[in-house]
Parts: C-alpha cells; structure tokens; sequence
C-alpha cells in the first residue's frame, strides 16, 4: 500500500463504468491539491475541461471498452482552485479475478485482504514536466550504459591483449603467436595482432608462405645471473627492440618464452632469409650496458619455411603453424649444439627433405606427444631390495613407450628430445600420475610399497612440478611419504634457485628426495648440504667394479659412509651378481636394486 500511496506519479482507481473515482494515491492529491472528501464518489469526468471530457467519452472509453487500455492521451485535469495541469493519461482495465497490477490496490475486510471488484479502472496521469524528468532520466541512463559499455569494450580488449602479449617486453607472448601466425597463414592477420604495431587495425596481406625464424639467445641464462633478473628484463627489451628494428612492420614478433624468440613473414628467396638473419645477429652483437656492466648477446636461428612443409598440403592450418615452429626449433637446436656448419652464433634452415637428425627429432616427438595423449606410454617398475631382510621395499618407476612401428622403447630412444623439447613437463606428469595410481592400487591390495620417480632438470624449475605432484596424490590418496621423487646432481645444476625452491615444498609435503648417479656428478657436497635429501643412489658404474677394483670398492665405501654420516639411505644401482651384492652387505649398504633382484617388468610381473 505504501509503495502505491508513494507512486512517481498520481494514480486512481475508478468503477466498472470508468466513471467514478473510487480511490486516489497521496501522489494525486498533492499534485492536484484537491482534497479526498471532495472527489471520491464523484464523476471522474468533472476533473476534466469540457473539451477533454468530449475525448474521455468519445475515443477513451469506447477505446477501454474494446481493448481494456488507453495509453498516453495528451489532456489537462483541473486541481484545486480551477488550476488546470496538462497530463499523460494512461488508463487499463483489471482484469477479472487476478491481482492488481499495482501494489496496494486491495480492499480490507476485517483485516483480510480481498482483489479489487473485477474490471475496475486504473488510472496514471504523467505531468508534463515529470514526463520531461522522466525523458531526460531515461537519456542519461541510456548514456550511462552506452558508456558501461564503452569501458567494458575496453577493457575486454585490454584483457584481450595481456592475454596474447608478453608483460616483459610487449611482444606477442606464446599464445599470441599460434594465433596471429593462423592467420597469418589463411590471410587474415592483422598487424595489431602481430605486437609489431600493437596500437594499429591494418590488415597484413598474405604473400605466400611465411618463413618462421626461432631464436635463442646463448648464455643468457649466465647474463641473467651476472646481473639479475632486472637486468635480465633490460636485456630482453633490448633484444626485443632490436629485433623489431631489423624486420619488415608486417612481420609477426613474438618473445616465445624465457630467451626464446619467433619472427614470421614473407620472405621470397633464400637470399632474403640470410640477409635477414645476417642482419639480425649483427644488431644483436652490439654490446649492451646494464648497470654498468657491458653485455654482448650473441644467437642462435633455426629457420623453417612453409613452403618445405609437407603438412601444407594436408591444408590443415593449425597442423602447420606447429610444424613450422617444431622445424625452426629443430633447426636452431641444430646450430645452437653446432652439428651444422657456424655452430652456436649461426643459422640453419631446415630441409624436411634431406637427412636429417632434426627431422627425425621433430617426427619423434609428434609421435611422442601422440603417445602421451593416447595411452601408448607404459610403466615399468624394477624392485628395491632391502639387504636387513631381502623384502621388496619399493620400486622405481620406468616409462616405456609402446611405438606402434617400433615396439617397447626404453627411455634412452626418447626421453632425451622430450627434455629438449619440454614435452618432458606433459611426459613427466603423465609418469608421476600413473605411478601414484599404481601405488593406490598396491595399497588397496594390501601391499605397501615406496615408489620411486624419476624427474628431469627441466621438470625440477618448473613451478608446476609441485602442483603436480601435491594433485596426484589427492587424486588417488596415497601418502606423500610412499612417492620418492629421483633427480641427478646435474639436474640441480640447471637451476638451482628454483630446485631448491620446488624441492623445500615437496618435502613440507612429505614426499622423499633422493639422488640418482650419485658421484658422477660434480660438487656433490654442496648439494647434499643446500638441498633437502633423503637418499643417496650410488651408480652402478662404481657398482659394476665393486668386487674386482680396490678404487671402485673405496668409491662406493666412501659414498656409503657419507650417507650414514649425513642419516640417508644409501642405495646401490645396478647389482648382477651375488658377488656384488656380498660386498654391499659388507660394507653396510642398506637398499640394493638391479638385474640381479629383477629386471623393469609390469606391475602385474611384479613378485611379492
């Protein structure tokens, strides 16, 4: 009832007949200044000029009575003291039975609330000048959500371009590229996609085939260390520049990931690609100084050309814009390790069609990642003996690809390009969830086993490891402490800031760390001492001599002494022969695994 007392605008509620006023809101009086007393029961007519009462009578009501509403008649009411107010009317009629369209329109018996009588007469008068409010209110919202609008708009390309440009230098990050090199591809680039010219719409048309440029900058990673991470970030929009500089405005620039850069455009002749890689290793060479300390950047390029991809015949777009930048990579891997002709500092162009250990690299891992993806990939699991008792303490876990032209490969056909590639990240945690399954399987069986998984240099800086690790073992419930997770002293070299980072969260975890190839490494006391560890694996190269070389025998005594010194576990690898295994006793060795106890074999050859 309030809410109607207090409408915006006056309201009445006539008879059956359109023709008495029955009801007013407080809105109608104080708009009319005419008093309750005086109106209700009256003629709704005598609130109207003759002239206005002639269009009540001769278009309002007949109109009411055919179609039960009259909207927006333009008339005048007369207020208190013959003061005539111009009006909008807009009058409907109720409908039999149903609630009133208002609020507060009932009638009250004894407390109870009843609908008004069927087919009574709603009434709103819109004032002339509220009408105008009215307007101008409705305008101003309708600017207010054009603007809304506007800034959404923006900020959603806002949002659009943080997600296909890299934060460090502005460049196309990763994402941006596969997408502006699709288009790039069909025609249909832009160049403000492109992160050459990131505040333009021209539209980049397709000449042909593309040429992909994939660029390493060497050593980096020591500049990075020399002079910090904000150094390294000058350094990076230098080169960023740099390479900007010495290409066409509607080649694709993109900064791939950590040193890693791409360039795309339409070269015709292998004369312009080595001019253009001439031209961008020569700005690169010049120094840099960063706080002081002069910086030379030197790089490598491998080079794919959409023409010489065999995949563009298929016509499938987005299968060669992967291969074109698995090609380029392949060739600056090449030239970076110096099997080609320059060595690191240099340039490749790849020939799909020549022999070639980087096509057969790029072929191995699609087919790598293919087997990922399609349950090709196999565990194998070699026990761990504990020499206390002879029981099986564990396993360690053992990826074997099941090559549909090839058979069952071991790691040494592929795991090497996977960890060059970074498909080791999709490979590794694949290896860490199925080995954490296995073990929930072990555990509902009754058999409680340590697992042991290997991890790649490139696995240990990821900061995703951790998170893979923390979501297998909630995915299948297994304790943390049954998952020991295997890396080499090597490993921990690549980067050391970010193993001991991801190391510290495993082991908060519960999980185990152990050492894998223990004493081929260097600087073992280093590590043993920053990082977080739990068992020392001696390698079986030291093992294989245990019994017929005194060097090889105080090796692995040695290894064993500063195991038990610093309370780890000490493990020895590749055990044949009972020979062998005698002098592990005798020397205090704790765990032993090799071909002696059992070869890698599927978790349903495994014995008890």
């Amino acid at each position: 009832m309030e809410w109607w007392q207090n409408s915006p605008c006056p309201q009445l509620v006539l008879d059956a007949d359109a023709a008495t006023v029955e009801r007013a809101n407080d809105t109608f009086w104080a708009w009319s200044g005419l008093r309750e007393e005086d109106i209700l029961g009256t003629s709704f007519a005598r609130l109207l000029p003759v002239g206005d009462r002639i269009l009540w009578s001769t278009h309002c009501l007949p109109k009411l009575e055919s179609s039960g509403r009259v909207s927006e008649v333009s008339l005048q009411v007369i207020g208190a003291g013959g003061v005539r107010r111009a009006a909008f009317l807009t009058a409907s009629r109720l409908p039999a039975a149903a609630p009133p369209p208002v609020p507060g329109l009932v009638e009250t018996v004894d407390g109870d609330e009843a609908h008004p009588e069927a087919g009574q007469v709603l009434v709103a008068l819109f004032g002339a000048a509220e009408r105008r409010r009215y307007e101008e209110d409705l305008l101003e919202t309708t600017r207010r959500a054009e603007a809304s609008e506007a800034r959404r708009a923006q900020a959603e390309a806002g949002l659009q371009h943080l997600a296909h440009h890299d934060p460090v230098t502005g460049l196309l990050n990763r994402r941006g590229l596969q997408v502006a090199l699709l288009g790039l591809l069909t025609g249909n680039a832009t160049a403000g996609a492109t992160g050459h010219h990131p505040d333009t719409d021209e539209v980049v048309t397709s000449l042909g085939c593309p040429v992909v440029f994939f660029i390493d900058l060497d050593g980096f990673k020591a500049v990075n260390d020399a002079i910090g991470h904000a150094g390294g970030d000058t350094l990076l929009n230098t080169v960023a520049e740099r390479l900007r500089t010495s290409v066409r405005a509607q080649a694709l620039l993109a900064r791939f990931a950590g040193d890693e850069f791409v360039i795309a455009d339409h070269l015709a002749t292998r004369d312009d690609i080595d001019a253009l890689c001439q031209r961008l290793l020569a700005a690169l060479a010049e120094p840099v100084v960063i706080a002081g300390v002069e910086v030379v950047v030197s790089a490598s390029i491998g080079v794919a050309r959409c023409a010489d991809d065999p995949t563009g015949r298929l016509g499938e777009t987005a299968t060669r814009a992967e291969s074109l930048l698995h090609r380029a990579d392949a060739a600056m891997y090449q030239v970076k390790h110096g099997s080609r002709a320059g060595g690191a500092g240099g340039w490749a162009v790849h020939d799909p069609g020549a022999p070639d250990p980087a096509a057969d690299r790029l072929r191995l891992l699609e087919q790598l990642r293919h087997a990922v993806t399609n349950g090709q990939l196999r565990l194998h699991y070699q026990p761990r003996i504990d020499l206390s008792d002879g029981s099986t303490s564990g396993v360690e876990a053992l990826v074997r690809w099941a090559h549909p032209e090839r058979g069952l490969l071991s790691p040494a056909h592929f795991i090497e390009a996977a960890e060059s590639s970074g498909l080791i990240r999709e490979l590794g945690a694949w290896v860490i969830d199925a080995a954490v399954a296995q073990t929930a399987a072990w555990n509902a069986a009754g058999r409680r086993l340590q697992v042991g998984v290997n991890v790649s240099a490139r696995q240990l800086s990821d900061p995703a490891l951790v998170g893979v690790v923390t979501a297998a073992l909630a995915r299948h419930g297994v304790p943390a402490s049954q998952l020991v997770i295997e890396i080499t002293e090597t490993a921990l070299m690549v980067d050391p800031e970010a193993a001991a980072a991801n190391l510290q969260q495993l082991t908060d975890l519960g999980t185990l760390v152990a050492v894998d190839d223990f004493g081929t490494g260097y600087a073992s006391l280093t590590y043993l001492r920053r990082f977080p560890v739990h068992e020392l694996k001696i390698d079986q190269s030291f093992v294989a001599g245990v019994v017929v070389s005194p060097r090889d025998r105080a090796i692995v005594a040695g290894c064993i002494q500063l195991a038990h010194a610093l309370g780890l576990v000490s493990v020895a690898e590749g055990v044949e022969t009972s020979a062998q295994r005698d002098v592990l006793i005798d020397l205090g060795c704790q765990v032993v695994q090799g071909y002696f106890y059992g070869r890698p074999q599927s978790p349903d050859s495994l014995q008890p």
